[in-house]
C-alpha cells in the first residue's frame, strides 16, 4: 500500500543519514510552503459543498477555492498526511505519519495537534499494560480449556507488542494513522498501522485506545473507515480485515471477508450497497451491509486505492498505474479507463460535467469522463 510503502522509504532515509535525523524532526516542523503545493504527492482528499481539500507529503494541506484555485494552508507538522475528513464547513480532521491527528475549527485556515506520536506511544503502552492484566485475570478465572488456549495465545501476542512498544520509546514515534472518521463534531475514530484504533467522544480533547474492539491480535493494518447513510460503520484493512459497528465505533462485529488479501478502501453507493476493494484489482459488492458479497470482475490486476459515487449513481474506483474503473451499480458492468499519467492514484472526487479530480504521486490531476457510459 502506498502509505505504508512511503513510511518504509522515509525510515530507510533517516537510518542512513543519522546526522540529518538528529537535526530535522518532521513531527514538529511546520510544513514548508511551496508555490505549486497542489503538484506535491497528495494521498487523501475530501469535499464539502463543492469545496475540495487534499493532504499529502511534508504536511501539505491544500484547499480549492473557486476564485483563487488551490491554496496551501499553514500546518504545524511536515510528516506525510494520509487522510482528511470534512465534518462541516468549519470542522475538519487530518491524520498521518508519526501518530499525527490534526484538527481545524475554522474551515481549514489553521490546524492544531490533537494527537502526536509521543502521546500515542504513551497511551498505547498504558493500554497494553492494562490489557496484559485483563488477560492474565481472564486466564486465571476460566475453566474452559479452549478459551484458555485462546487467551494464552492473545497474551503471547500481546507480549510481542509490549516488547515492541518498549523499543519504540527509544526509537521515537513512527506509527502512521491511515484514516479518520467523525460522526459529528464530538465522536470520531482514527485507525493506524499494526491494529491501532483510537476513539474520542469529546471532539479530540481526549482519546481512548480501543485496539481490542476488533479481533485483530496479530495487528493487521486497518486501512479505511466508511459509514452508511444510517450510520453503520465499516472498517477494512490488511489480510481481508473486515468489521462492522452499529454504535459509532464503541464495539465492532467481525465479518466474514470475501478476500484475504489487503483491502484498501470501501464506500456506500446511492442505493446503499457496500463496495470494498483492494489488492490486485479485487472488488466486491454487498447489498446486506457486509453479510454476503459478490465479486465484481474488473479486468485489471492493479491495486484499487480509492473510490467515489458520481452524481448519476455510478461508482468510480481508481488505483495504480492510473487505472480508473466506472461501474454501473445495477448491472455491475465495468468500463476501464487509464489516466495518461500512468501514476498511482490515491483518491478521487467528482466536480461538475463528469470531471474527476484525482490525487496521487503527481499531485492534483483531472480526468474527463464521457457523458454517458452504458446508459
Amino acid at each position: 500500500m502506498i502509505r505504508i510503502a512511503l513510511a518504509g522509504c522515509f525510515a530507510t532515509l533517516l537510518a542512513v543519514q543519522p546526522v540529518l535525523a538528529e537535526r530535522y524532526d518532521p513531527l514538529f516542523t511546520p510544513a514548508p510552503q511551496a508555490r505549486l503545493a497542489e503538484q506535491a504527492l497528495l494521498v487523501g482528499m475530501d469535499s464539502h459543498n463543492g469545496q475540495l481539500i487534499a493532504v499529502g507529503a511534508l504536511g501539505t494541506i491544500v484547499i480549492h477555492h473557486e476564485a483563487s484555485g488551490w491554496v496551501q494552508q499553514r500546518v504545524p507538522t511536515s510528516v506525510l498526511l494520509t487522510a482528511v475528513q470534512v465534518v462541516d464547513e468549519e470542522h475538519m480532521w487530518a491524520v498521518g505519519h508519526e501518530g499525527v491527528i490534526l484538527q481545524s475549527t475554522d474551515g481549514g485556515v489553521t490546524w492544531e495537534f490533537r494527537m502526536d506520536g509521543h502521546r500515542l506511544l504513551e497511551k498505547e503502552y498504558e493500554w497494553l499494560q492494562e490489557r496484559e492484566i485483563y488477560l492474565e485475570d481472564a486466564i486465571a478465572d476460566t475453566d474452559d480449556e479452549f478459551e484458555r488456549e485462546e487467551l494464552e495465545f492473545a497474551l503471547d501476542e500481546l507480549g510481542f507488542h509490549i516488547g515492541g512498544a518498549e523499543i519504540q520509546f527509544d526509537v521515537g514515534p513512527t506509527k502512521p494513522f491511515l484514516d479518520v472518521h467523525f460522526f459529528n463534531r464530538e465522536v470520531g475514530l482514527a485507525v493506524g498501522a499494526y491494529g491501532t484504533i483510537v476513539r474520542t467522544v469529546d471532539g479530540g480533547a481526549s482519546w481512548d485506545v480501543i485496539n481490542a474492539a476488533i479481533d485483530n491480535v496479530v495487528g493487521y493494518h486497518p486501512n479505511k473507515l466508511v459509514t452508511s447513510p444510517d450510520g453503520t460503520l465499516i472498517l477494512v484493512g490488511e489480510s481481508g480485515l473486515l468489521a462492522r459497528s452499529e454504535d459509532q465505533g464503541e464495539t465492532f462485529e467481525m465479518l466474514d471477508s470475501p478476500y484475504h488479501g489487503s483491502l484498501f478502501g470501501a464506500l456506500y453507493d446511492a442505493q446503499g450497497q457496500l463496495w470494498i476493494y483492494g489488492l490486485r484489482g479485487n472488488v466486491f459488492v454487498s447489498d446486506d451491509d457486509g453479510e454476503s458479497f459478490l465479486q465484481v470482475p474488473t479486468n485489471t490486476r492493479y491495486n484499487i486505492n480509492s473510490g467515489t459515487v458520481l452524481s448519476d449513481g455510478r461508482v468510480v474506483l481508481v488505483g495504480h498505474s492510473g487505472v480508473i474503473l466506472v461501474i454501473d451499480p445495477d448491472t455491475y458492468d465495468v468500463t476501464l479507463f487509464s489516466h495518461e499519467s500512468n501514476v498511482p492514484l490515491s483518491s478521487v472526487r467528482e466536480t461538475t460535467n463528469n470531471t474527476l479530480i484525482l490525487t496521487g504521486r503527481a499531485g492534483v490531476q483531472t480526468f474527463q469522463l464521457p457523458a454517458v457510459i452504458g446508459h
